[in-house]
């Protein structure tokens, strides 16, 4: 391993394709590895090397967290984790590309027969709990150290990517992001809160171009759990002008939780009328399955997605320019 071990602010892996991060300073929790129990335990502090049996059997500081890297990749080991006869330990798919040499990497011995399952690694690596990078912005999720930078790629309270072209912007939901979103940008965000049920309605004027909108929807805890909390989804409903009309495109940015199914319906009615007299009426309404995006590589092209079309002829003639007003019905469903 390259990296200095004595130094006490040793790096991570973090959340960005292989960014590094500042290791975080809070405490870290480790399951009970002896009792096999799936819980997690805080971590005090001990004295005279004393262990309690069902509490912490460790504690991980910065400087040492090394320890449960690879010598080779310096990628966090995770299952299944293989030794040399000495105990010198590999990932799975460095192990894979050692198997040909027929030596340890690091003592370069003989591996007589191959290198050998650690299981006893494997219990200890899953069992190290730490605190999500995220914590502050409201993720209470301790993710075993081994699955930490994958917890990262799907945390729903990670910092999103400003849309804006050529915009470096990064940022959190409660943080800095919507000001961002209005004062640099111009662009509208409308907020939308329902802690009775899933489903979100909104009655806005969308203008040419981003407009955002926030529900606030109610969730139920996970493994079928009593516990509702609320949850908050953003979503990107893009307006463009098209020969014929406007179209409307829907995204989530950030996560999509993988077990949930996001549903929008758009709304257009308009009424036909000459001298105060009813002449008619039109309903234009699509349901829309909505797909999800970090922003990380941009905006997807609209003309990929579903778009919602409001021909121009509804609009009027000095209407064209101005916004349209839809109704949203946004529902966050669990799959079935």
């Amino acid at each position: 391993n390259s990296r200095d071990r004595s130094d006490p602010g040793s790096e991570r892996w973090g959340a960005r394709g292989g960014e590094r991060e500042p290791w975080p300073t809070s405490e870290v929790k480790t399951d009970d590895v002896d009792s096999g129990s799936s819980g997690s335990a805080t971590v005090p502090p001990t004295s005279g090397g004393a262990r309690l049996k069902g509490a912490a059997v460790a504690y991980v500081m910065a400087e040492d967290a090394d320890a449960l890297d690879c010598g080779i990749c310096c990628l966090p080991l995770k299952p299944p984790i293989f030794q040399c006869n000495v105990g010198h330990v590999v990932c799975s798919p460095c192990h894979n590309k050692l198997m040909g040499t027929g030596k340890c990497h690091l003592c370069g011995i003989n591996v007589a027969g191959g290198y050998r399952r650690c299981h006893p690694m494997e219990r200890l690596v899953e069992s190290i709990r730490v605190p999500c990078p995220n914590a502050t912005d409201g993720c209470t999720a301790m993710p075993a150290y081994c699955h930490q930078q994958s917890h990262c790629q799907a945390c729903p309270h990670a910092p999103y990517s400003c849309p804006g072209k050529n915009c470096g912007f990064i940022g959190y939901m409660n943080a800095g992001l919507l000001d961002h979103f209005s004062s640099t940008h111009g662009w509208p965000c409308t907020t939308k809160k329902n802690r009775a049920n899933k489903t979100c309605r909104f009655s806005v004027g969308l203008n040419n171009g981003f407009n955002f909108l926030i529900a606030d929807l109610a969730t139920a805890g996970e493994g079928g759990s009593a516990t509702i909390t609320s949850s908050k989804y953003l979503f990107l409903l893009n307006v463009l002008q098209k020969p014929l009309g406007r179209a409307i495109s829907v995204l989530l940015i950030g996560r999509k939780p993988s077990s949930k199914a996001v549903k929008c319906v758009l709304t257009f009615s308009h009424i036909a009328s000459e001298d105060r007299k009813f002449l008619g009426s039109h309903l234009l309404q699509s349901k829309i399955n909505v797909e999800c995006s970090d922003l990380c590589s941009g905006v997807p092209n609209p003309d990929d997605c579903f778009q919602f079309v409001v021909p121009d002829y509804l609009l009027g003639e000095g209407n064209r320019d101005s916004a349209i007003k839809i109704k949203v019905s946004i529902s966050i469903d669990d799959l079935e």
